[in-house]
């Protein structure tokens, strides 16, 4: 079961959509299409239960920061090259 900023790296995927787990955030990325069907409204339900965990525990938490600073990636040279 997916627990919104519980865990790092522990992630859910609806078809091809991911949301991955970090401890100050929620990654979403791939695809998924909603169809105008009965599949499509299975996947948009999924969505919305797990879009209504990250809102559900980032409404509980006290000291709701205003803005979390990212540091940008640092690129390695490729040892292999």
């Amino acid at each position: 079961m997916f627990k919104p900023f519980a865990e790092e790296q522990s992630s859910s995927a609806i078809y091809d959509l991911t949301l991955e787990n970090q401890f100050d955030r929620v990654n979403l990325y791939g695809n998924l299409q909603i169809t105008k069907d009965q599949h499509g409204l299975a996947a948009a339900k999924a969505l919305q239960a797990l879009i209504n965990q990250v809102v559900e525990v980032l409404e509980q938490e006290e000291h709701l920061p205003e803005h979390i600073e990212h540091q940008p990636e640092q690129e390695i040279e490729n040892p292999f090259l």
